[in-house]
């Protein structure tokens, strides 16, 4: 019997481990949400595979030969537990597998979503086998580095700078109270802020606050 230009792969780990089904199935089902297909695997090389966005699910029967026969495709076979050992065991990693199909546009990464196995029907030593798998999406998740806020550097406030004023012919605290504030009431305010001084320099202050000063005295004006 002549061999069929198609080979049925599934590999696991980046290709690490592959398989190579020894008996290729006689349909090999294609499914998506909006169209179901069946396609005879004598006309799998007519399939065209439409990418979209919907996840494909594939299903096929065939089985695990014990001897081998004109029906398998290739020499150096497995024991039927071996290939079926090694599917469960990548079916319980939780990882997806590879499905290719050569000869055709079939490439894809997938879940095992299930897979049953028998004894096999027709000879002993055989099991037949069931298998369903999912096309698996590939979801790139992004970290988002989440630092701790930044405190604004807060400068302290500056000290604001001491304004004087010297003291001219003919001036009173109250003349000079009106004349930079606006208010002839906040000569007490200069007082209180330079009395130190002013009754240093006359002592008639003491008993006048603030009548007694001299031209040429400079004054701090508070705020």
């Amino acid at each position: 019997m002549a061999k069929s230009k198609y080979e049925f792969w599934l590999s696991f780990g980046n290709g690490a481990e592959k398989l190579r089904l020894p008996v290729l199935p006689s349909v090999l089902n294609v499914s998506n949400s909006s169209k179901n297909e069946s396609v005879d695997i004598a006309k799998l090389g007519e399939v065209t595979i439409i990418q979209d966005p919907v996840a494909k699910m594939f299903n096929f029967s065939s089985f695990f030969p014990r001897e081998e026969s004109p029906l398998i495709e290739y020499t150096g076979i497995l024991f039927p537990w071996d290939y079926i050992k090694m599917i469960e065991r990548w079916k319980n990693s939780g990882k997806p597998i590879r499905f290719v199909v050569t000869g055709t546009p079939i490439n894809y990464a997938v879940s095992i979503e299930d897979f049953n196995y028998r004894e096999g029907e027709k000879d002993v030593g055989d099991y037949d086998y069931d298998i369903l798998l999912k096309e698996y999406k590939f979801i790139s998740v992004r970290k988002i580095e989440q630092g701790k806020p930044k405190q604004k550097a807060t400068r302290p406030n500056p000290k604001p700078k001491s304004k004087t004023y010297t003291v001219k012919k003919g001036d009173t605290l109250i003349a000079i109270a009106r004349k930079h504030y606006g208010k002839s009431g906040r000569w007490r305010d200069i007082w209180n802020a330079n009395k130190d001084a002013i009754i240093k320099r006359d002592k008639r202050n003491l008993k006048q606050p603030g009548h007694w000063i001299h031209i040429g005295a400079k004054l701090s004006m508070p705020s």
